[in-house]
């Protein structure tokens, strides 16, 4: 346990670091966020922007950091643990991450399969959202999570100056973190705060008829739906999903433990508690699979967390993304 507590204290700090220096939580300088972009031809400003807040594409680096940290955590003592941690960007910098992230070829896949769907239906829709690219910028949620409230005013009022310098009314977000802290965090930071901000599944609930007629192929498999904590139970927004699912040819069965009552994935440990983290998470995908072999979700953290037994079990997780991009 004390090792935990040497462990988290020294990846607050180098959390902090990374993100005043690159704005990304990973300490990561290359642009890795925007090439699931390419040949969308998304505008680079609108007053609709689209965000991913980078956490699709972040995910085949987070498993390689949390390799990284659980294998420290193993070898080494409290004092080099610090150490270490504290030369993140040297040892669990860009070049360790990039370099592991290549092996998580399936993963990314999935990140940028979920992203070009969410693209596909609103163009169904007729909206054709800005994309910041190179610019698009990190949410702060992991800020937020741990509770570093001066670091996080910072980076907001970074974001959101951002923002309107790209003369952005609008902002829709692709997973529930990001949109938590934009649609509930962000205004606690900000006075006159003026974004409007909703989640991709709200807008496209609003047309879901649209979605129905325009959908390009029949998706006739049987999902068992999976829940996002954050989705259900901070944003409220269990029902869209379904109605859309439903909408693009999809049967829908549900869990045990279902919408204000799901159980969560284990993600939001994993950094310090990763066999516990291991240990829900494999809880949470064995009752589902007892459902169906196909898994749908709304959360890159679920993805993450729920897609690693695939293989394992015989299964398919998909994120609502990646159906919406065999629909369309």
């Amino acid at each position: 346990m004390e090792k935990v507590k040497v462990l988290i204290s020294q990846l607050l700090l180098s959390l902090i670091d990374n993100i005043q220096r690159t704005g990304d939580p990973l300490g990561i300088k290359k642009v890795y966020w925007a090439d699931w972009a390419e040949g969308l031809n998304l505008p680079r400003t609108g007053e609709t922007v689209l965000l991913t807040g980078r956490m699709y594409q972040m995910l085949p680096y987070i498993t390689q950091a949390v390799s990284l940290l659980s294998q420290t955590e193993k070898l080494l003592s409290r004092k080099i643990i610090g150490n270490i941690v504290r030369r993140g960007s040297k040892l669990a910098g860009e070049k360790a991450l990039t370099w592991g992230a290549r092996k998580e070829e399936a993963l990314a896949n999935k990140g940028v399969r979920s992203l070009r769907g969410i693209v596909k239906a609103l163009s169904a829709i007729g909206l054709c959202p800005a994309y910041l690219y190179e610019d698009e910028p990190y949410s702060g949620v992991m800020l937020y999570d741990l509770g570093l409230d001066e670091p996080l005013a910072e980076h907001i009022d970074k974001v959101y100056r951002l923002f309107k310098e790209h003369g952005a009314k609008e902002v829709i977000c692709v997973d529930p973190h990001t949109t938590l802290m934009l649609k509930n965090v962000y205004p606690q930071y900000i006075s006159g705060y003026d974004l409007r901000v909703r989640h991709y599944l709200e807008v496209l609930d609003e047309q879901v008829t649209e979605i129905e007629k325009n959908r390009k192929g029949q998706i006739e498999e049987k999902f068992v739906m999976h829940d996002s904590c954050v989705m259900a139970r901070d944003l409220s927004i269990i029902e869209p999903q379904r109605r859309l699912l439903k909408a693009i040819g999809a049967q829908l069965l549900e869990p045990e433990h279902t919408k204000l009552d799901t159980l969560c994935c284990g993600g939001p440990i994993e950094y310090a508690f990763l066999n516990l983290a291991s240990r829900v998470s494999r809880n949470r995908i064995e009752k589902l699979a007892e459902i169906s072999t196909h898994i749908a979700l709304t959360c890159p953290i679920c993805l993450l967390n729920l897609a690693r037994y695939e293989q394992e079990l015989g299964i398919k997780v998909s994120d609502v993304g990646e159906i919406l991009d065999m629909a369309f």
